[in-house]
């Protein structure tokens, strides 16, 4: 009997350990269904299933943002699968109205935990300068936001896929528009630095407890924002 017990809780230990890798698709939504349960919001702006565009489907999720951080329109996913997982692959497609100004500076996606050092961190995909794609690193409670600027401009007024890369290994980032990869952290150092130094200019990735969609403007002055998300898609291989 301890025999059996020993092998049948070596078995269950093994399945949870292995869970990241047991299935190629993690989550699915393509906001076809009329609530969303599956998010958490967050922020003064507007978050709302619409019908007046969509990639796939008859409605997609619309975002209407502020300006500063208290009028972003976010959505966000606690998954377990994710939080045992050292790297996922996410997609999306995404229609964005008109981004942000130049100077102003906005995220789109973020992974955000706790780190192996006992600091939160947050891994982020946004922009600052002309329109074009940044990544951002930011902790509490110490300091670094740091960046990593790119020379891509976010499309507008169209969809355009969107395919992201978190690996906490490696630290390492990477984002793909159209298939196109316009970033990859661990590629260069050009363009790249932290307005802190708490963490020796490292950035160290956090658990992904959890994943954030949508909009913020974190500096007045820039106006709002209205964007939309479909078909998103979190997976353990590249789609």
């Amino acid at each position: 009997m301890f025999q059996n017990n020993t092998i049948y809780f070596f078995l269950l230990f093994s399945f949870f350990l292995s869970s990241c890798t047991n299935s190629k698709i993690i989550f699915t939504d393509d906001f076809e269904n009329d609530y969303l349960d599956k998010w958490s919001e967050s922020g003064e702006g507007k978050v709302y299933l619409d019908t007046s565009k969509s990639y796939s489907g008859k409605q997609s999720i619309c975002f209407e943002s502020g300006e500063g951080f208290k009028n972003r329109a976010f959505i966000s996913l606690e998954n377990n699968t994710i939080k045992s997982c050292t790297q996922f692959y996410g997609s999306m497609y995404m229609y964005v109205e008109e981004a942000s100004p130049d100077g102003v500076h906005w995220t789109m996606i973020q992974a955000s935990g706790k780190t192996s050092k006992g600091f939160h961190a947050e891994i982020r995909y946004g922009g600052q300068h002309q329109k074009r794609i940044m990544a951002n690193y930011d902790t509490n409670p110490i300091k670094t936001d740091c960046w990593h600027h790119t020379q891509f401009k976010i499309p507008e007024k169209k969809w355009f896929s969107v395919q992201w890369f978190f690996d906490r290994e490696s630290n390492n980032a990477k984002l793909w528009i159209d298939g196109e990869l316009v970033h990859e952290l661990n590629a260069n150092d050009i363009d790249k630095g932290c307005l802190a130094n708490d963490n020796n200019q490292n950035w160290t990735f956090p658990v992904f407890e959890q994943l954030t969609l949508g909009w913020v403007d974190y500096q007045k002055g820039g106006g709002s924002r209205k964007i939309w998300i479909d078909d998103v898609i979190l997976s353990q291989e590249k789609l």
